[in-house]
């Protein structure tokens, strides 16, 4: 099954150029990066991920292209690593068209008069394999 996993690797390659390449911004500001069960982990050091302009501004606490996987804090990977693991298989599953396909969905429910993420279908399915609360308290 090597063939397979080398065969998922280069359909998302793509992506995960994107992400090699906008890892390089964290990287550079001293953050660390490590290989777990075949993604590249990648977060900011942990001063400027506390109390750092830039990573505080960021619309997102955590964000994947492919097999790069990048999130602001440590802490915040334990927390919410498990689902970005979960956009990482549907990378494998989607490839290049994923940065079609994710947006497509935020527009369909948006179209709906739904809140484009939370009721993204990629959103809803990391969240159901990853056991994370379906919507935000209060709800959108």
């Amino acid at each position: 099954m090597q063939w397979l996993r080398v065969a998922k690797l280069l359909w998302a390659l793509p992506c995960s150029l994107v992400g090699l390449i906008l890892a390089t911004l964290p990287l550079a500001l001293g953050g660390s990066a490590k290989v777990v069960s075949g993604a590249l982990e990648v977060t900011y050091r942990q001063h400027l991920a506390s109390c750092g302009k830039l990573a505080l501004r960021l619309p997102f606490r955590g964000i994947v292209f492919g097999h790069v996987i990048l999130v602001v804090t440590q802490e915040e990977l334990s927390r919410i690593g498990p689902h970005e693991r979960v956009h990482v298989e549907q990378y494998e599953r989607w490839g290049p068209a994923f940065f079609v396909a994710y947006p497509a969905s935020s527009l369909w429910q948006l179209m709906r008069g739904r809140h484009p993420y939370w009721y993204n279908h990629f959103e809803v399915q990391a969240r159901l394999r990853s056991a994370e609360p379906l919507r935000p308290s209060g709800g959108v």
